[in-house]
């Protein structure tokens, strides 16, 4: 059958703004990949919209199939919504674009709305942008023997636009929607996997998603065992890797389940959309029951003339006004129930009581050659003529109009599921429905048929899906796409467990968020092949299973850079230092002291063991064991100099952190000092602020520790630079230390002032053999070592480390380094 309405929505490519405010970006090519995770944190924020005059994002002008199911049918959802016309008639009304969606009937429930997420950059702290697209949505209820409601989701494709923002960062954010229930404590459940995607995959998918909504009998009331329960379709986006601001849960939908004892003997288990106040609809312009139409319609109206005789006082219930609230009508059978004060029928009753009204009829009101007595309310209600307190209506129509009334009536029962009226039963049980009086023409003689039951089927076993193997990342979500169902009922029990593969190390394990549930996640402590088994049982027929394997992936351990946010998973309140804690950046230590190495670093592996290997700068590296995710030593340095100290942790795996240094100044009183004057050849881009300039350069320092002094601060001497021809006039007002190694090579670190002004740092390297000169200049507003903000650099890009300063040649003169 072709499924019009909903192939349509796909069409719809031409939405200008979707309530936001913000124009829509064009949907062309695959943005540009953008990679989440630790080193790109953003925290997105999903959220949903109305289409924008509530209907459907569709080109709706052309007809639909139009095909519901007979009332006598059985009513069960449809392998997919795309082969329905119930769909497609429920997506062509009004209401379906309201983030409510439209309750169609007490059997189906649609929605086509927009669903996207705002985007924010953690580390910038700022507004990315936003992706939106268009989604539909149906839910089924049942009544062949199930207490499920089955709701279907799924994207339009070509309908996904970027709004502002890094596409590649809006395209690449993981959107996941679900179906669930509000509360878990009613004997509510929810079954099937999550269906979570790109968004740019969202927008090429087109395919149903379907999650099943089950309502346990056992903690139903009354002798139905009737349930109510609310649920709600879930979005949550988010990035791997980095923290989920929680997903957002659409406006949630009532649904009522029961296990009938009275009124539908071959079906005695349902679930009907609650949302919907139950109302049977009688036409004035029916040519098959519309005496009864007029008749019903008098009865409810206030002032107008019923029988028997006049009465002002007569209040007749169930008049459909569209509020709960209104007196309505509760059904009954011919059969039940039974008045316990003198055992007979209510329905008897009624039909003794409006006998006894009829005959008092004069004959233009009752014509008992051509007409039968019609009743208001029904004898199939509590509130019939039996009541005994005269709010009730008797008038002659044709036995024609009768009889097409009545069937229409028992119908009406069948098709919206009115339970039926029982003595004591509690407020959650009643089913109170109402009668609305309609001009719309009907004249079909199918509404005058009865209706009929279908044969009873057999109990079918359940199905259990693991679903697809999939991979993920030792110590993160693992997401598993498991459903479980069960034909006759459900969803049946569900249990995951798991078994670890041959290449598990010791110690290795892995939790599932929710074990009973069939929509889990799961997380393990290492790496390695586990084969996980989903396992369901309707405690009738024997448990099936169903396996899937997942590839956990090994993660590197990492140190934390400076100034990097600390991992979502490390609480707010824990103060945890991770990365090199100690030494600092251009910490001053004497020679012979010890200098002790800290770092704390982060492995999501937490079975995972470590070994620390360091390098110290001086053709030494200590290895050891780290424990508690920790790596410390203690190094004394036999000779001054500038040492950039590397530490690598590797894990039991063979994953090796990324690159981490820190780099540390070792001076001695003791090793000498260095006289330097001359000049050098200044090179283009040297003087930051006028990188065009070029010239020479006029450098003199002399710096040397007095007798006695234990440092870091010099004594003596002086450093001194100006550039020929602009303000750039370096001098010393202070020195911080002095390096003279034994294979003659120097720098000296102070603070001087340019121009007369204070405020500058300064770093000048020299080496003897050959004579070459690099000196480095910074305001010390960008921090106490050079950094990224500079003055002056002779040899910019270069490291700071001594050893690979690479300082320049001088055109004149010397260094001179004393030992």
């Amino acid at each position: 059958m072709a499924f019009s309405g909903w192939h349509r929505l796909v069409a719809m490519l031409a939405i200008s703004t979707l309530g936001v405010g913000l124009l829509v970006a064009p949907a062309s090519a695959e943005p540009t990949s953008t990679t989440y995770g630790p080193d790109n944190p953003v925290r997105l924020e999903s959220f949903y919209e109305p289409t924008p005059d509530g209907r459907a994002a569709a080109d709706l002008s052309a007809p639909t199939s139009r095909a519901p199911l007979a009332s006598s049918s059985v009513r069960r959802p449809p392998a997919s919504p795309d082969a329905d016309g119930r769909a497609s008639e429920c997506m062509d009304q009004p209401g379906v674009g309201s983030v409510e969606g439209r309750t169609h009937n007490r059997f189906l429930w649609c929605q086509s709305i927009f669903v996207g997420s705002r985007v924010y950059s953690i580390d910038r702290k700022v507004y990315v942008g936003q992706a939106v697209f268009a989604m539909n949505a149906v839910a089924y209820g049942r009544d062949d023997g199930n207490r499920t409601v089955e709701v279907f989701f799924r994207s339009v494709p070509g309908s996904l636009r970027y709004l502002e923002g890094d596409r590649g960062e809006l395209a690449n954010a993981i959107m996941m929607v679900f179906a669930d229930c509000k509360q878990w404590l009613t004997g509510c459940s929810a079954g099937g996997p999550s269906a979570a995607k790109r968004f740019a995959d969202w927008n090429v998918d087109g395919s149903w998603h379907s999650w099943t909504i089950a309502s346990s009998e056992f903690q139903g009331v009354g002798p139905d065992k009737v349930s109510r329960h609310d649920w709600a379709l879930t979005i949550d986006a988010y990035a791997p890797g980095t923290p989920d601001a929680g997903g957002e849960a659409l406006p949630s939908h009532r649904i009522r389940c029961d296990t009938a004892q009275v009124g539908f003997s071959t079906r005695p288990k349902a679930c009907i959309m609650d949302d919907v106040i139950p109302h049977l609809q009688y036409s004035l312009q029916s040519a098959n029951y519309a005496q009864v139409s007029a008749h019903v319609h008098c009865a409810m109206t206030p002032g107008c003339q019923t029988w028997p005789g006049p009465r002002s006082d007569r209040v007749i219930p169930g008049r459909y006004t569209g509020s709960r609230d209104d007196p309505g009508l509760h059904r009954i059978t011919e059969d039940f129930p039974v008045d316990a004060s003198d055992n007979r029928t209510f329905y008897s009753k009624n039909s003794s009581a409006k006998n006894t009204a009829c005959a008092t009829l004069p004959a233009y009101i009752l014509d008992r050659t051509t007409q039968q007595c019609d009743e208001f309310p029904f004898a199939s209600t509590i509130e019939g003529a039996g009541k005994g307190d005269g709010n009730f209506s008797v008038l002659g129509v044709t036995s024609r109009h009768n009889s097409c009334a009545g069937n229409a009536l028992a119908r009406y029962y069948r098709q919206d599921r009115i339970l039926v009226w029982q003595p004591g039963l509690p407020n959650e049980a009643l089913d109170t429905y109402y009668v609305e009086i309609t001009d719309v023409p009907t004249s079909s003689t199918d509404e005058c048929l009865p209706p009929q039951d279908d044969p009873a089927e057999p109990n079918s076993p359940p199905t259990a899906n693991a679903g697809p193997d999939t991979t993920g990342d030792e110590g993160f979500t693992i997401v598993l796409g498991g459903s479980v169902s069960d034909p006759d009922g459900g969803p049946p029990t569900a249990q995951w467990t798991y078994a670890l593969g041959p290449d598990a190390d010791p110690g290795m394990s892995c939790t599932f968020h929710d074990s009973r549930s069939a929509n889990t996640t799961m997380r393990c402590n290492d790496d390695g092949a586990v084969t996980v088994t989903l396992t369901a049982f309707d405690g009738v027929n024997a448990a099936v299973s169903d396996s899937a394997l997942v590839t956990v992936r090994n993660v590197d351990p990492r140190l934390r850079r400076l100034g990097e946010l600390a991992p979502p998973r490390v609480a707010a309140a824990e103060d945890v230092e991770y990365g090199i804690t100690s030494p600092q950046p251009w910490q001053v230590f004497r020679v012979g002291d010890a200098v002790p190495f800290k770092a704390r670093f982060l492995d999501p592996g937490d079975n995972d063991t470590h070994s620390c290997a360091i390098e110290w700068d001086d053709g030494q590296t200590s290895t050891f064991d780290s424990y508690a995710d920790r790596c410390e030593a203690t190094h004394t340095f036999t000779h001054p100099g500038m040492y950039t100290i590397k530490p690598t942790i590797t894990d039991d795996d063979g994953g090796a952190s990324p690159a981490a240094s820190v780099m540390v100044i070792v001076y001695d009183p003791n090793a000498g000092f260095v006289t330097q004057g001359g000049w050098l050849n200044s090179p283009a881009g040297a003087l930051v602020n006028e990188p065009a300039v070029q010239g020479r350069l006029m450098v003199e320092f002399n710096p040397k520790y007095l007798p006695r002094e234990p440092g870091p601060a010099p004594g003596g001497g002086k450093v001194a630079a100006a550039l020929r021809g602009t303000g750039f006039d370096l001098a010393s007002t202070s020195l911080e230390w002095l390096v003279v190694t034994p294979d003659q090579k120097a720098a000296v670190k102070g603070t001087g002032t340019i121009g007369g002004a204070a405020g500058y740092g300064f770093v000048a390297y020299g080496v003897d053999t050959p004579d070459a000169v690099r000196l480095v200049v910074w305001p010390l507003s960008a921090g106490h070592y050079p950094q990224q903000t500079l003055v002056y650099d002779n040899r910019p890009g270069k490291s700071y480390d001594l050893d690979l300063s690479d300082p320049q040649p001088l055109g004149g003169g010397s260094v001179q380094v004393h030992d």
